[in-house]
């Protein structure tokens, strides 16, 4: 029998050797990003931070938490504990460490998984703090474990004082991260100056849905500057239900107004501006422009107005909350080498997009051809630089992917989520800037899950709707606000046996009252993928060009290949 000497030493050399093999791929990764986790019942903070070398794919993962001698780092793919990848670490009775890989099979605790794909870097603790870093691939190809992909991680960190850690609300941090963020650290220039886009004590409707719009002026200057950073102006009092805001760049003949109103109402001044260009939703965090581009404001082309949109969600009718957010934008007269812009590209919003209940996965799709940008503008348009992305769903969107093709076929990703969350919907930087050529076709596919809902979910402004867009961050600008297209509702209803309507609201009326099994689920996905779509390219004023289209070959996107799971035997 091998003495316990011996044991400590051979475990030792294989820990060794772990820690080898991860310096010796790359040499250390750099914790270059960095979160902090906070609990709505505590003043204490997690400290999260993470570096990544995208061409071998591995991850080094540091985690400084409360004092604590035990805890557990969960990387989940949706809410669902069960489908949450656990280290567990901590100091047994006799000060002796202990650190394990492990998964949920039914109950807490996580049980230890037979292949053990983190590598313990470092685990340590002071009188006020305790701290965990664990190295892995992005793809271990553990059944167990979840795989880092461009896509969104709910992260959890649970901490305890004994050995048998328990999960409770108090001693769990929970928040959704993006790992694959580009490894970018802007350069300030020496001159920024804030300036605020924002409404001023609102007092917010006691109704579910409310979008309220108004005209505000931009700063006013005598040369041109550009703006290169902007954040949200929460207000506390209003937290939780400012779902989104949208700054529509106006051009100089609109016609404005002081007045707040509904943006989608009767008034048709909020219809002018469509150029959505800046926008915050739900989670979203600063975003710095990229190095070499900016958005132009001060020359007499820019817009002397801009038409802020502010989407209220007041599902519990709260009553005499005043509300006083906005956007931020920082500029600079220190100016890049070029002017960007915001293409909204998917689905047109409107009930035209349906999801039937009871779906498990329901893909809707919108298409962008190019040409029509050309075609609207009349005139020849350079290839377009692609540098950074938003995608936006509602409650029941799980995934969403803007495809890219050329030629009839797909060449690559302008933005994806597979894991989407609707509570983190961040500007997301692409790791290489994408070329788009006219007459290349932006495909954009949502993927939607309404186990929950017992009626159809159609697209339109409620959160209880849904939407299916990505924005496009790019440059050189154009005077184009969006590249979208809606389907012909008539052929989906047919698909699913229902007589041609005389109209589109009575076919949307029909679908709505149908009784829906999984032979029409089928027939309305399969009606969806060869459906007739009506594409459109707007003009910042609303003007439009459209034409018919059919989607392009849609594939879902490959797995990563493992030769064998050897976590089954």
């Amino acid at each position: 029998m091998e003495s316990r000497k011996g044991y400590i030493w051979r475990n030792a050399c294989l820990l060794l050797a772990g820690v080898l093999h991860v310096l010796g791929s790359r040499g250390p990764l750099d914790l270059e990003i960095a979160r902090k986790l906070t609990h709505p019942e505590r003043e204490d903070i997690v400290l999260l931070e993470w570096g990544y070398d995208r061409e071998v794919q591995e991850i080094a993962i540091e985690i400084q938490t409360p004092l604590a001698s035990s805890l557990a780092l969960g990387l989940g793919s949706d809410l669902s504990i069960n489908k949450t990848d656990f280290v567990v670490a901590g100091w047994n009775e006799h000060n002796e460490t202990y650190f394990y890989d492990a998964h949920i099979e039914g109950d807490w605790p996580p049980v230890k998984d037979k292949l053990q794909d983190y590598v313990l870097l470092n685990l340590s603790r002071n009188d006020t703090h305790t701290i965990m870093r664990v190295w892995r691939k992005w793809f271990t190809c553990d059944r167990h474990d979840n795989e880092i992909e461009n896509d969104t991680v709910r992260v959890m960190v649970v901490i305890g004082d004994g050995e048998q850690l328990e999960l409770t609300e108090h001693n769990t941090f929970r928040k959704s991260m993006f790992f694959l963020e580009p490894l970018y650290h802007p350069t300030y220039p020496e001159v920024m100056i804030p300036y605020d886009f924002r409404l001023k004590d609102f007092l917010i409707p006691d109704v579910d849905t409310t979008y309220a719009c108004t005209f505000l002026p931009m700063p006013r200057l005598s040369k041109k500057h550009h703006i290169v950073r902007y954040e949200i102006i929460e207000d506390p009092d209003s937290i939780g239900i400012v779902h989104h805001i949208l700054i529509y760049f106006c051009a100089n003949n609109t016609i404005i107004t002081s007045e707040i109103g509904d943006c989608y109402g009767d008034d048709s001044r909020f219809s002018q501006c469509m150029s959505a260009t800046l926008g915050w939703a739900v989670g979203g965090e600063p975003f710095d422009y990229p190095e070499d581009s900016g958005i132009s404001i001060g020359t007499e082309m820019d817009p002397q107005y801009v038409r802020i949109e502010i989407h209220y969600s007041n599902f519990e009718n709260k009553q005499g909350l005043k509300d006083s957010s906005g956007i931020r934008i920082h500029y600079t007269p220190e100016l890049r080498a070029h002017d960007c812009g915001t293409l909204m590209t998917g689905v047109f919003t409107f009930p035209m997009q349906f999801i039937p209940p009871g779906c498990e996965e329901f893909r809707n799709y919108g298409i962008c051809d190019t040409r029509l940008m050309e075609e609207v503008l009349n005139e020849t348009i350079p290839d377009l630089t692609v540098t950074t992305y938003l995608l936006h769903g509602h409650l029941t969107a799980r995934s969403l992917r803007v495809m890219h093709y050329r030629n009839g076929t797909l060449i690559g990703s302008l933005g994806e989520d597979k894991k989407y969350d609707f509570s983190f919907q961040q500007v997301r930087g692409l790791p290489n800037k994408i070329i788009v050529k006219m007459g290349d076709i932006i495909v954009v596919e949502c993927t939607s899950n309404t186990m929950d809902r017992e009626g159809v979910t159609f697209g339109g402004p409620s959160s209880l709707n849904e939407m299916c867009i990505g924005f496009l961050f790019y440059y050189p600008v154009l005077p184009i606000a969006a590249c979208w297209s809606y389907i012909d509702i008539h052929y989906i209803a047919q698909a699913i046996g229902l007589e041609r309507a005389d109209s589109i609201m009575d076919a949307i009326l029909n679908v709505n009252a149908f009784e829906w099994d999984d032979e029409s689920k089928a027939n309305a996905q399969k009606a969806v993928m060869e459906v007739t779509h009506l594409a459109m390219a707007e003009r910042r004023e609303g003007n439009r060009v459209n034409e018919t289209l059919l989607l392009p070959t849609i594939s879902l996107p490959p797995p990563y290949h493992c030769e064998e799971d050897s976590s089954e035997s």
